[in-house]
C-alpha cells in the first residue's frame, strides 16, 4: 500500500515537472514581450490572403481594416526575427538592414504612417488610391523580410 502511494505520488510530481516546462517552452515561442515569436510562414501566408479578401471587399471600413491587419502582420514577422524595439516603429527601425532596397524600407513607413493616421486621426479620409498604395508596401515588406 505505502509503495503505490509513493508511486502515485512520483508519477504525480514528474506529470507537474512536465506541464510546467511544456507551458514554459509555450509561452517563450509564441510570447510577443519577449520578442521570441517563432515565425510560421505559413500563417503569414494564410493570414495575408485573409487580408487581401476584406480589401477586395472595397470601401473605407474595409481598406482600414486590411491596412490596420497588414500593420500587426508585418510586426508579428519583425518580432520573429528578433528586430528589437519596444513599438513598431522602433523595431521597423532597426531593420533597416533587412531591407535590400532602400525604397522598399522608406514604403514601409509611408504604410505604417497611414495605418498611424488611421488609427489616431478620427478625420483621416482614406482614399482607395493612398489605401492600395499601403497594402502593395505592406506586401512587398513582407517578401522582403522572406515571408511570402
Amino acid at each position: 500500500m505505502f509503495q503505490t502511494i509513493v508511486v502515485v505520488f512520483a508519477a504525480f510530481i514528474l506529470a507537474y515537472i512536465l506541464a510546467l516546462a511544456v507551458l514554459r517552452n509555450k509561452n517563450k515561442k509564441f510570447s510577443l514581450d519577449n520578442q521570441s515569436v517563432k515565425l510560421d510562414k505559413m500563417f503569414v501566408q494564410n493570414k495575408w490572403t485573409e487580408i487581401e479578401q476584406t480589401f477586395s471587399l472595397g470601401g473605407p471600413n474595409h481598406f482600414k481594416t486590411s491596412i490596420m491587419e497588414a500593420d500587426k502582420l508585418v510586426d508579428y514577422v519583425l518580432k520573429s526575427k528578433r528586430i528589437k524595439g519596444e513599438t513598431f516603429g522602433e523595431r521597423l527601425k532597426n531593420a533597416k538592414s533587412r531591407f535590400s532596397n532602400y525604397s522598399d524600407y522608406n514604403n514601409l513607413w509611408f504604410a505604417h504612417k497611414v495605418r498611424n493616421n488611421i488609427a489616431h486621426e478620427t478625420t483621416h479620409d482614406l482614399n482607395s488610391a493612398e489605401a492600395k498604395r499601403a497594402m502593395e508596401y505592406y506586401k512587398k515588406a513582407l517578401k522582403e523580410l522572406g515571408t511570402m
